[in-house]
């Protein structure tokens, strides 16, 4: 093939970029709408909320309480706990975010522990940022499993 005839073939195919804006211009609205994007579901029903102040992972008096009361019924029940630990925005599985994630969780099972539910009965996960709209800075105490 020619020089003269991959500059005819060239202007044949327009280029990728001008396809695609205008492929934006006439379907921009209907194409999907990428995951930073698409709003977080609502987070799922705890037995107890611990939020944190962000970059903290101790407890203030009001959640130590609210742990307290907690352990002293869940004690007398069957059944085992499972910590979801949260820190930083949606989505960061980030060692920091995980790490932090972690310290809170021990926090309140710290707290479980030292007001009679048994260690074994608590399952902890740390998981890092958010994956629902709850607050970025928390601790779930849920039923493992349920």
């Amino acid at each position: 093939m020619t020089i003269t005839g991959r500059i005819e073939r060239r202007r044949a195919n327009p280029p990728r970029a001008i396809v695609l804006a205008a492929l934006f211009l006439i379907f921009g609205s209907s194409l999907p709408v990428s995951a930073a994007e698409t709003p977080l579901s609502p987070p799922q029903a705890a037995l107890v909320r611990v939020v944190f102040d962000p970059d903290a992972s101790t407890l203030d008096q009001t959640a130590q309480e609210e742990l307290i009361a907690f352990a002293e019924d869940f004690q007398r029940r069957s059944g085992r706990l499972e910590l979801r630990a949260y820190a930083g925005p949606p989505q960061d599985t980030s060692s920091n975010a995980r790490r932090l994630a972690l310290r809170r969780a021990l926090s309140v099972r710290r707290v479980l522990v030292s007001n009679g539910i048994k260690a074994e009965r608590i399952h902890v996960r740390a998981l890092g940022g958010t994956s629902d709209s709850g607050p970025q800075d928390r601790v779930d105490v849920k039923l493992f499993g349920g």
